[in-house]
């Protein structure tokens, strides 16, 4: 099973990504989504809550995870640079090449924040010129865990940030086909 991907682009970051400079590094980033399995749990999550509907969450998210660093390592990406050059932060950022930094998140909504404030820093610094943020779907997250970031959420709430969030960001959501 492969993934459908799903776009947004924020401040230009599909276009920027779609120039001569940049256009190799997406098609491999998009090569890296499309391919990813959909691993399973061995034993599936459940979550009852007093009062609500049992909850059963099924995708494996480690392993989805082991899957994207091993194929964005074997195309030469950076797997966990720091983000900024004097190594002071402490931030890591997901995978890096070039000045392309992706930051995937299948967890918290509150962790995909700091992954924006990773991309911004990075691009403040002029270490980057364009942004990749990759979460699932909204149907897709609903398989991982409770309040994982999710492309509807992240598309309806990234453009408020315009005064704040100043660089081009491809806004990808992953679901299974």
């Amino acid at each position: 099973m492969s993934m459908k991907l799903h776009f947004m682009s924020y401040r230009f970051g599909e276009e920027v990504l779609s120039s001569r400079e940049f256009r190799k590094l997406k098609k491999a980033i998009i090569d890296i989504l499309q391919n990813a399995p959909v691993p399973k749990l061995a034993s599936p999550k459940i979550r009852e809550r007093k009062g609500e509907k049992k909850r059963v969450f099924t995708t494996d998210q480690t392993a989805l995870n082991k899957y994207l660093d091993k194929e964005f390592e074997k195309r030469g990406w950076e797997i966990a640079p720091k983000v900024t050059a004097d190594k002071v932060t402490e931030l890591e950022a997901d995978y890096k090449k070039g000045k392309v930094q992706v930051e995937v998140q299948f967890g918290n909504i509150a962790r995909w924040y700091t992954d924006v404030f990773k991309l911004q820093v990075s691009y403040s610094l002029g270490l980057i010129d364009v942004g990749v943020s990759v979460v699932p779907t909204k149907k897709f997250a609903d398989t991982i865990d409770e309040n994982v970031a999710y492309f509807e959420r992240v598309t309806r709430e990234l453009p408020y940030a315009k005064m704040s969030i100043t660089l081009p960001i491809l806004v990808i959501g992953i679901e299974p086909s």
